[in-house]
């Protein structure tokens, strides 16, 4: 039988997720935002110069990131995807 002051002991909980080992040939899916008139330009530069970013990273243009809703976010995270960058 536990007491009221056991009971109102406070349980230790890590909120830090434990590191574990990352899979050999393992590539993050890494959605990108980009401003259509600054990171996008600068992202269509790159092309042009036919320089190359991985094929894992996905850029969808937006007229302006400043009114991008934070629920895209949060939805790409839930979709899976490993990463996102806002660029603007």
């Amino acid at each position: 039988m536990t007491t009221a002051v056991e009971a109102a002991a406070p349980v230790e909980v890590s909120a830090v997720e434990k590191p574990h080992q990352i899979p050999v040939g393992w590539e993050p899916n890494v959605i990108a935002f980009a401003c259509h008139y600054c990171a996008f330009a600068a992202a269509d530069l790159a092309g042009v110069m036919r320089l190359s970013y991985p094929p894992n990273v996905k850029v969808i243009r937006l007229p302006c990131t400043g009114k991008l809703d934070h629920m895209h976010v949060l939805r790409a995270f839930e979709k899976g995807v490993d990463g996102v960058f806002v660029a603007g």
